[in-house]
């Protein structure tokens, strides 16, 4: 790009986005913007980019145009590049409700019986989270109905089940006065379940149900993928590094890193859990970025196309595969998932990490208090110290990466942050990323 003015910094800098913007939206629409970006910056008085900014916003309105023009660029695709964790959430029911007239407990599976869920009120973390779809799965399955409880009204309607789709955190779950149970991700679900109100008990966990069910997973926007291919590599080597050692550390409850463990993760669920419930959360949890050889997201390939055609037919989403330019769910995994990074961040691996270039910044999209995500966290955590008590480099860190974290409440608003630019990354479910990627039509054939 030649010599550029350090009074606009680098052309990575908020002033060159902007210019770009313009530059982009004089193309597209030459009749309405008859001034070049150049005569902004070097021709009418260097415009701060405030001013130009504003310029660009009326040009927007002028124009017609939404302002979802104004993500950093036009590829608005969003591909999931490594696997978080399988299974890890739980059912919880009010300690009066008899377990047994929920579910006939003597078949391998747990098998659900429709008088014991009729009626009753499940609270959710959202609509569109694993866990408000795995219970409609299990009441459609039944050949029931899943409907809002709306306040005020009967809700009593025969062969229903409602659900209230805001119990989001084990505060809301036990404060609530309506509900008879729901689904939440740990620690939350295993707080609700040993709190000393005894409101609630354990129903059944979604590892039982659905054993080996994808849960999170990391999505990339593709935007900053494909132009940001190194840092992506380097950070899913971090991550994987990470993962092994969450592994490891569980696998001895007697170490230093398992105590380290623990105290990262009461920290990250805002330090209100005991060290029992963040063990036994911890338990439930299997922690995964895929295989370390041959397709390392095989497990994803083999359970996205199912699970994008069920979201499809119970009518979680407000278009279909087909929309999309696909014939079936095998087309739409194949490009949804990718593997690409995942591939090479293990060669990296086994090659041996040596990056000693510059520290590069990146946001990543997080759901807070959720212990699912807890190597993402073990990644920037300073772990351990020098001779002279000095922190040494995170994981991160040593592959070159300053990571920050942006919190939502669930999977949906991980899914918003990517969307709106504000991470390039983002932790969320297999279910809440798949709906926006196919109601937003983010991933076309």
């Amino acid at each position: 790009m030649g010599d550029i003015d350090t009074t606009w910094g680098r052309y990575d800098s908020a002033e060159w986005q902007t210019a770009q913007y313009f530059i982009i939206i004089r193309m597209k629409y030459p009749n309405v913007v008859k001034y070049d970006v150049s005569d902004f910056f070097f021709g009418r008085g260097l415009l701060n980019t405030k001013i130009i900014a504003a310029v660009i916003v009326i040009v927007l309105v002028i124009a017609g145009v939404g302002v979802y023009f104004l993500l950093k660029d036009t590829d608005k695709e969003i591909n999931i590049i490594s696997g978080v964790n399988t299974d890890g959430s739980g059912i919880y029911i009010k300690e009066s409700i008899n377990k047994n007239d929920m579910f006939d407990f003597s078949t391998p599976v747990p098998t659900p019986k429709p008088s014991g869920w009729e009626g009753k009120v499940f609270g959710t973390p959202g609509i569109s989270t694993i866990q408000h779809v795995q219970l409609l799965q299990i009441v459609e399955g039944m050949g029931m109905n899943f409907a809002a409880y709306v306040l005020g009204e009967n809700n009593n309607a025969p062969n229903t089940v409602y659900f209230i789709s805001s119990i989001s955190n084990a505060v809301l779950a036990l404060g609530n006065t309506i509900i008879d149970g729901g689904s939440l991700w740990q620690p939350q679900y295993q707080k609700i379940v040993d709190d000393e109100s005894n409101k609630f008990k354990e129903l059944v966990l979604t590892n039982d149900l659905f054993p080996g069910h994808a849960c999170c997973v990391i999505a990339g926007y593709h935007g900053y993928t494909s132009s940001h291919a190194d840092e992506t590599v380097r950070f899913l080597a971090a991550y994987i590094t990470a993962v092994d050692w969450v592994n490891a550390a569980l696998s001895d409850d007697t170490s230093a890193d398992y105590q380290k463990l623990i105290e990262v993760a009461k920290n990250v669920t805002g330090g209100t859990f005991t060290d029992d419930i963040i063990e036994e959360a911890l338990s439930t949890v299997v922690y995964t970025y895929g295989e370390n050889s041959g397709t390392p997201l095989a497990y994803l390939f083999d359970q996205i196309p199912s699970l994008a055609e069920n979201l499809v037919e119970v009518g979680a989403t407000s278009k279909t595969l087909q929309d999309l330019g696909f014939k079936n769910g095998e087309e739409f995994a194949d490009k949804f998932v990718d593997d690409s990074f995942l591939i090479k961040a293990l060669e990296l691996l086994d090659s041996g990490n040596t990056y000693s270039g510059s520290m590069t910044n990146l946001k990543v999209a997080v759901i807070t208090g959720d212990i699912h995500q807890i190597a993402m966290h073990i990644a920037a955590a300073h772990l351990y110290k020098d001779a002279d008590g000095k922190d040494l480099p995170s994981f991160f860190e040593e592959f070159g990466l300053n990571v920050s974290f942006s919190g939502a409440v669930n999977g949906p608003g991980v899914a918003t942050a990517i969307q709106n630019g504000d991470a390039s990354f983002g932790l969320l479910g297999a279910p809440p990323i798949t709906i926006t990627v196919i109601n937003g039509e983010l991933v076309k054939a």
